[in-house]
């Protein structure tokens, strides 16, 4: 065999690995895009899931700190929103096998909040706080849901944007 022989050998088998290797690569590249993709697919429906109880749990605790006639008031408008006990479990279950752990800590203390509004004083003020902790609770979720998802930090309008800064406006500054 001759050296050009031997060059053109390795060259051939040199392709044939690039050729069998790129694929291999490029497929393992693209299976792990589509779990990413589908994590942040799911994790988002979760999250609208997980709002739309907190809105209602919020809506349903604020019910329940009215008295007398306000509550009487109330009840004429009020339509109950919160999920049936196995539908919250299932939200629950679905928020421990692919929610955060900050958003579900998050999400737990507004359920603690309004799990606790009845067993407490029933004072003015301390429905007050209630409903304060209660708000409070509900922004905090909100926040690690965003930051969570990454959503403060895509600039929509393709201004450049950090995520620790306040957006000032919809469109580029004139």
């Amino acid at each position: 065999m001759t050296t050009a022989e031997v060059i053109a050998l390795a060259a051939a088998l040199l392709a044939a690995a690039v050729a069998v290797t790129v694929p291999v690569l490029a497929f393992r590249f693209t299976i792990r895009q589509e779990q990413v993709r589908w994590l942040r697919e799911q994790r988002a429906q979760l999250y609208v899931d997980m709002l739309t109880e907190a809105y209602a749990e919020q809506q349903w605790l604020e019910r329940n700190l009215l008295d007398g006639e306000d509550r009487q008031f109330y009840d004429k408008r009020f339509d109950d929103l919160r999920l049936s006990p196995f539908e919250r479990a299932r939200l629950g279950a679905r928020a421990n096998i692919i929610g955060s752990r900050e958003v579900n800590r998050r999400f737990m203390a507004l359920q603690q909040t309004a799990f606790w509004s009845g067993v407490t004083d029933r004072s003015e003020g301390a429905r007050h706080m209630t409903r304060i902790r209660a708000d409070e609770a509900v922004e905090k979720l909100q926040v690690a849901i965003r930051k969570d998802l990454g959503s403060d930090s895509i600039a929509l309008d393709g201004t450049p944007h950090r995520a620790d800064q306040p957006r000032s406006g919809t469109g580029p500054a004139s």
